[in-house]
Order: structure tokens, then C-alpha cells, then sequence
């Protein structure tokens, strides 16, 4: 599978295919040790030192004006569009503003998968799924589209459950063992996995 990882902060854990690091995501891929293909943003979150280092590490360097429509995110998201998988590393915490904006992102294209150090989210449609425990203790679904929703292997199961946006039922579920199946029916979700 064709994989891009987008750095937009800081992150624990390893990046997977292709490297783009965002404006201080990319200097954050500098002090990991992380070769980028691309380093692209206004880079306004770094020093002039940080960015002659962050030009060493990128194959590419793609500095964005200021003033524009789009965030950094954003515009490094719709240079994916060859990518089967893109995952999102330090997309999560401080502005409040980017985060959502990142969040929406993952609520439109299941491609998106966002993981920080408690999280991982990407959005699942109509279709069946197993999904791994690994160390998520918790499991969430926010209904993106109305349709109807099994959960097998869930401490909390259900069968054909119509679900309709702003449903808020499907919050802090668990699996039981080491995976649980979710069928989706006409539905798309976020599906949120948190540790403890």
C-alpha cells in the first residue's frame, strides 16, 4: 500500500513510506533524524537556522506565502492524492483551530489516519471491518452518514443499529479480546481508538 506519513509536530513512533514534514513538523523530522521528500509551509514556527536545517534534510522545500486560503495542512494533504494511506503524526494538541481542521480532513477521506500518543482516528465506510486492539483500550464512532451499524466482539455489542449523525451511543465501547468486527451499512463513521 502506497503510503505517505505527514509531520505536523511532534510524535513518538516511526514514520511509514514517504516523508512530508509541514512547517515545524519538518524541523521536528530534522531532530528525529527523518529524511523528507518534502518539507512545505509559511514555516513561520521556525528559526532561520531551523530552516537551512530542514532544507538539508527534504529532498524538495516548498516555502508557502503567509497570506493564503489554505493551512499548511492542507495544502501538503492535496499533494497526496496518489497516496493509498496517509498518516497523520502530530496532528493532534495545541491550536485547537488546526486540529479540527485536521479532524475534518479525516471525517472526508478514509485514506486519513491520524495517530498521536493516546489516539488514532480515520474514518471507516460502508463495508466491513476488523479492527485491532492493540494497546486501545477504548473505541468511538462518530456517525458521519446515517445507515446501520453491527459491532461483534465489542463489550457492548449491536446488531443493525440504525445510526444517524449526532447519535452519541457509540462513545467509549471496548473490544473484547485482541479484535472486534464492525460492519457499516450504507453508514460512514470516525472511528476514535484511545489508550486508557
Amino acid at each position: 500500500m502506497k503510503t505517505v506519513t505527514i509531520v505536523l509536530g511532534d510524535f513518538n513512533g516511526e514514520v511509514e513510506g514517504d516523508v512530508i514534514g509541514v512547517d515545524y513538523g519538518a524541523y521536528i523530522c530534522v531532530l528525529k533524524d527523518i529524511t523528507m521528500m518534502l518539507a512545505c509551509g509559511d514555516f513561520d514556527s521556525v528559526t532561520p537556522d531551523q530552516f537551512q536545517a530542514i532544507e538539508s534534510y527534504a529532498n524538495e522545500t516548498i516555502a508557502l506565502n503567509p497570506e493564503k486560503d489554505l493551512t499548511d495542512f492542507d495544502y501538503a494533504y492535496r499533494l497526496c492524492a496518489d497516496y493509498e494511506r496517509i498518516l497523520v503524526v502530530g496532528g493532534l494538541g495545541r491550536r485547537r483551530d488546526h486540529e479540527y481542521l485536521n479532524v475534518m480532513i479525516a471525517m472526508q477521506d478514509s485514506r486519513v489516519e491520524i495517530v498521536d500518543d493516546q489516539n488514532r482516528m480515520q474514518r471507516l465506510d460502508a463495508g466491513t471491518y476488523v479492527i485491532n486492539k492493540q494497546d486501545y483500550q477504548y473505541i468511538s464512532f462518530l456517525i458521519i452518514t446515517p445507515g446501520f451499524i453491527t459491532l461483534e466482539g465489542f463489550k457492548y455489542p449491536l446488531t443493525n443499529q440504525p445510526i444517524k449523525p449526532n447519535d452519541t451511543f457509540l462513545t467509549s465501547n471496548e473490544i473484547i479480546n485482541s479484535s472486534g468486527t464492525v460492519y457499516l451499512e450504507e453508514a460512514a463513521v470516525l472511528m476514535i481508538q484511545s489508550k486508557p
